[in-house]
């Protein structure tokens, strides 16, 4: 029998999830429930790729970051879980650079003006 697993991540940008998520192939809800068996967990965001793979942010207490909830051993998409989740990560880790880089041109040129 699987369970949920929460686990803190680096996410502070839903948008920017959302994003990474969609370009993978997942059907994005604000708000929502990750559910596992008998056991459901509300979120803020949650993901569901056609594989069947939950996927689930939920803003950790205190934190500017949001935790993943996840069935890690969930047979849908048997061991897909983890090589689906570090490329949604990795998409958004790029947005997320792409945005402060363009911050980051557009505070030089206000600069130097």
């Amino acid at each position: 029998m699987s369970h949920l697993t929460i686990l803190p991540t680096l996410v502070t940008d839903l948008d920017l999830l959302e994003i990474a998520l969609c370009s993978e192939g997942f059907k994005v809800f604000r708000g929502g429930v990750v559910s596992s068996f008998d056991t459901h967990q509300s979120v803020d965001l949650a993901a569901v790729h056609p594989s069947g793979l939950q996927l689930g942010w939920k803003h950790s207490d205190n934190q500017p970051h949001f935790d993943l909830v996840a069935d890690l051993a969930a047979p849908q998409g048997s061991g897909q879980t983890e090589p689906a989740l570090r490329r949604v990560l990795r998409r958004y880790a790029i947005h997320q650079a792409m945005r402060q880089a363009e911050f980051l041109d557009a505070e030089t040129v206000t600069a130097g003006i």
